[in-house]
């Protein structure tokens, strides 16, 4: 094994505390604003019903609020993935509409359920 590379059973608990700390914002998130997970999955389902490519960006402009926990997040867009509504495309491209985020490269996704017809 290279030198910075994770072990499998490394990764497999890297994965483990990732999906942990995502479920314990988004539970922290919804005592703070109920419903504010719903609302979120209910704009990445808009917007992937109207467009192929879904962003953070996209999602952003849909009027979500802020969360208290900006990895409340996480849980949303993994629950869109799981569902089908959207899948990876190993592309990403830096949030524009959002300056807290410092550009940071975020992922676009396809839609699964985009319908061409709008």
């Amino acid at each position: 094994m290279l030198s910075g590379q994770l072990s499998l059973l490394d990764a497999i608990e890297a994965v483990k505390r990732r999906d942990r700390g995502m479920a314990l914002a988004s539970d922290a998130q919804d005592r703070k604003a109920p419903k504010w997970s719903e609302v979120a999955y209910a704009a990445i389902e808009r917007v992937a019903r109207r467009q192929i490519h879904v962003h953070v960006d996209d999602v952003l402009r849909e009027g979500v609020p802020q969360p208290h926990h900006p990895n409340a997040w996480g849980v949303v867009w993994m629950r869109a993935i799981k569902a089908g509504v959207i899948q990876h495309s190993n592309q990403t491209k830096p949030c524009a509409t959002d300056k807290r985020k410092h550009a940071h490269r975020y992922p676009i996704y396809f839609s699964r359920v985009h319908d061409p017809r709008g």
